[in-house]
């Protein structure tokens, strides 16, 4: 599973703006971050975490914080109250489903003892877990007539919805699965399009 930053990275990348992209190893940086570069982060903010985006004399922490941060900087975030609303709301629930992505690849989770349980409990998330978001997100774009979820150019989450779809995408080919994706033509088209 791509950590949250990924989705950070892409929005950069698609604004075309330079970033310098730091990564933390768990084991071999763990004193760089605990010792060094959070102490100074939280200087500048009390809620210091990973991941975090240092914009100017800013600190922003938290992923949807940031992902909205970018969006107000690159013009993502809607042009309405309506839009604003389906926006955040979107956020939320791409996070609920990469939760669910989250009790299977985190041994804290939903504990895969074998390679049986693993395969069980992926197949469980690509038939049943994935339809039931993807049929709420297939009735967003229905709903919405737009290309992507909020306009016919990319807003802040369709970056991060294009990224879970991509993880669960992977999943389906790492154990011979066909794609949720199917029978949902409209999310179909969104993902195909943002690649």
């Amino acid at each position: 599973m791509r950590g949250l930053a990924s989705v950070v990275r892409m929005m950069l990348e698609y604004a075309e703006v330079e970033y310098e992209d730091k990564m933390y190893d768990p084991i071999k940086d763990r004193e760089e971050w605990f010792d060094k570069d959070k102490p100074e982060l939280l200087a500048k903010n009390p809620l210091a975490n990973l991941p975090y985006l240092v914009d100017g004399e800013t600190v922003v922490c938290q992923t949807n914080a940031i992902f909205l941060h970018l969006g107000e900087k690159f013009g993502w975030n809607g042009n309405s109250v309506p839009e604003t609303l389906l926006i955040l709301q979107l956020l939320d629930e791409i996070y609920d489903l990469r939760n669910e992505m989250i009790q299977l690849v985190y041994s804290f989770k939903k504990v895969s003892r074998t390679e049986d349980e693993y395969l069980a409990n992926a197949n469980e998330q690509i038939s049943k877990s994935c339809p039931g978001y993807y049929a709420k997100f297939e009735k967003v774009l229905e709903r919405g007539g737009k290309k992507y979820f909020v306009a016919d150019t990319l807003m802040t989450p369709d970056f991060h919805i294009w990224e879970i779809i991509d993880q669960y995408e992977a999943l389906a080919r790492k154990i011979s699965k066909e794609s949720s994706l199917k029978d949902f033509p409209r999310l179909q088209a969104l993902y195909k399009a943002f690649r």
